[in-house]
């Protein structure tokens, strides 16, 4: 797929835009970037294939998003690294505490969680999936030869944006029907009481992990409250943004009050 129909940026809300600047680029080492539109109170990252834009927003909060992946909507976002346990490291010594520490997950690759300083939700990942059931052998092979060729020491790139959909069915019509986005995989979580199942969809030069759960979810809290820190909204790059406008919320989003659109899983997006 075309590197240009896949995810442009994620725009994140933050208290103190110097403070946040600071952590990410000390920790996951991004570099300042030009974004489409600046001013004061915005900054712009480069995360590799995907920009971060920082809003600055002095009152608020991350508007009920909780750290519980059956909250349907946005959960986190993902940076494949060189080593985790090497990018663990300058996390620790900075003080920043995991909500999950350097493990090796289902799946043969190894992670680790931890949050900015207003809450948002972020992982650290090396190496490459094991499928349990490989929708695209093509795909899967590039993300494996782009693993052997990672120095250790490779710096953090924008991987994925994880969400979590009431329905399966649901966020593929959306998302790889609608949107084109190309299914790699699955991987089943068999551990999980709560029967969950991962499926990855490739968005340009980022992945949308799609999380699923036998067990209930519950709603997603977001709403386009323009002093909301943590996740805002996802910018996705496409050909003609009104046609495409017109085209999702036929496939089931709804349009926002600050002119977003918001996927059948409360998924904030704006095509650009």
């Amino acid at each position: 797929m075309a590197a240009h129909r896949g995810i442009r940026h994620v725009e994140i809300g933050v208290a103190d835009l110097t403070r946040s600047l600071g952590f990410y680029r000390a920790l996951l080492d991004l570099a300042p970037a030009d974004g489409p539109a600046g001013g004061p109170g915005v900054a712009w990252l480069q995360a590799g294939p995907v920009l971060l834009k920082l809003v600055e927003t002095e009152d608020g909060d991350l508007g009920g998003w909780v750290n519980d992946d059956l909250q349907r909507g946005i959960r986190h976002i993902g940076f494949k690294v060189g080593d985790v346990d090497l990018r663990a490291e300058r996390v620790r010594d900075a003080g920043v505490p995991f909500t999950l520490p350097p493990l090796d997950a289902v799946g043969g690759v190894r992670i680790a969680f931890f949050q900015d300083p207003d809450g948002t939700h972020l992982e650290i990942t090396d190496n490459h999936l094991r499928y349990h059931r490989v929708a695209s052998p093509e795909l899967a092979e590039r993300e494996r030869l782009a693993a052997l060729a990672r120095p250790r020491t490779a710096p953090p790139v924008f991987d994925h944006v994880a969400v979590t959909s009431a329905d399966l069915g649901t966020a593929l019509a959306f998302y790889r029907d609608t949107l084109g986005y190309e299914e790699i995989g699955q991987i089943t979580q068999d551990q999980d009481p709560r029967g969950f199942l991962i499926t990855y969809l490739l968005a340009g030069d980022a992945v949308i992990e799609v999380f699923t759960f036998t067990a209930p979810t519950t709603a997603s809290p977001w709403t386009p409250d323009p002093g909301r820190h943590g996740f805002r909204h996802i910018a996705v790059a496409v050909g003609n943004p009104e046609r495409e406008a017109a085209r999702l919320v036929a496939a089931g989003a709804r349009v926002a009050a600050d002119g977003s659109l918001v996927d059948p899983d409360g998924v904030p997006l704006r095509p650009s």
